[in-house]
């Protein structure tokens, strides 16, 4: 079998784009470090210099996944102006971009959220896309658009909300085009009278 040389550092980063291909194709279940090291053409041994085992590995595809959605959210989060209709948007378009990953990439959206995910930063509380959410709450509380005395832990409630909705939906207990449905509700349930008038 013929090897490959790669410079420094970028060894690392081959395995994890292999592994990352592996995992959306078949789920994190039959992936191996061995056989992610036979796929890029080095040597197990060279892998092992990089990632101790295979849940080594399997922890950088889920930061990998949640970076995926830190540039999701953040792009969502990008759209629109400075009015408020446009920071309701913002809200919808979060949680829209939120369940369209798990929609589009089943797999890594699962493995971004499974238990290798605590072993590779402190969770999605710690996450770019929560901070995100945390922010698009507080404008749109600073606009008065929320009901009075909601801001408290809100942004828990959404992201257990959008996240519970996309791990039904990815089981087939309900169709993806409730979403719509979800976040008409979730938006009555948030916003004040003159804010929906507006949204």
């Amino acid at each position: 079998m013929s090897r490959t040389s790669y410079h420094h550092g970028a060894l690392a980063e081959a395995l994890v784009d292999v592994a990352v291909g592996q995992v959306r194709a078949q789920g994190s279940e039959r992936v191996t470090l061995r056989g992610v090291a036979q796929a890029v053409g080095v040597s197990p041994s060279a892998a092992y210099n990089h990632f101790a085992d295979k849940d080594a590995l399997l922890t950088a595809v889920a930061l990998r996944g949640q970076t995926e959605l830190d540039r999701r959210i953040a792009t969502a989060a990008a759209t629109g102006g400075d009015d408020d209709a446009a920071a309701i948007a913002r809200l919808r378009a979060i949680a829209t971009a939120y369940i369209g990953f798990a929609h589009d990439d089943p797999n890594l959206f699962r493995h971004a959220f499974g238990p290798h995910l605590k072993h590779g930063s402190s969770g999605p509380h710690a996450s770019e896309a929560y901070a995100t959410l945390n922010a698009t709450l507080d404008d749109l509380d600073a606009r008065g658009l929320l009901r009075p005395g909601l801001r408290p832990g809100l942004e828990l409630v959404v992201w257990s909300t959008v996240h519970g909705f996309a791990g039904i939906a990815l089981d087939g207990l309900c169709d993806w085009e409730a979403g719509d449905a979800l976040l008409d509700g979730m938006q009555r349930s948030m916003l004040t009278d003159a804010a929906l008038a507006v949204a």
